[in-house]
């Protein structure tokens, strides 16, 4: 399972197809984060929502149904999302050591 539940009455997931069907299942969105694993980075989207559970357990069970047109909609704008949350760690990471580098040296 891709997902961590959190006690806020939020979940944590990192699959895109499971997010993009949390969203079409009237699931919010509430952030993207990037986590560094090993030589790569992986995203984590957070959600909310009353249905949460209930959506995620279909998922699982392979009991989900969309229309793909809006799947295929939805699956893009998280992919999107996902690539922008990368390139902003990237760029922060790449500022972060030229501050560090730049502390260092006297600068």
């Amino acid at each position: 399972m891709d997902s961590v539940a959190m006690n806020n009455g939020s979940a944590v997931v990192t699959d895109l197809y499971e997010a993009a069907y949390l969203i079409l299942s009237g699931c919010t969105l509430e952030g993207v984060s990037c986590i560094p694993v090993s030589e790569s980075l992986s995203c984590r989207m957070e959600f909310s929502g009353a249905g949460f559970e209930k959506a995620q357990d279909a998922f699982y069970a392979k009991e989900a149904v969309v229309n793909l047109h809006a799947f295929r909609l939805a699956y893009g704008q998280v992919n999107s999302l996902v690539h922008q949350a990368k390139k902003a760690f990237d760029r922060e990471r790449r500022l972060g050591r030229r501050g560090i580098a730049a502390e260092g040296s006297g600068l």
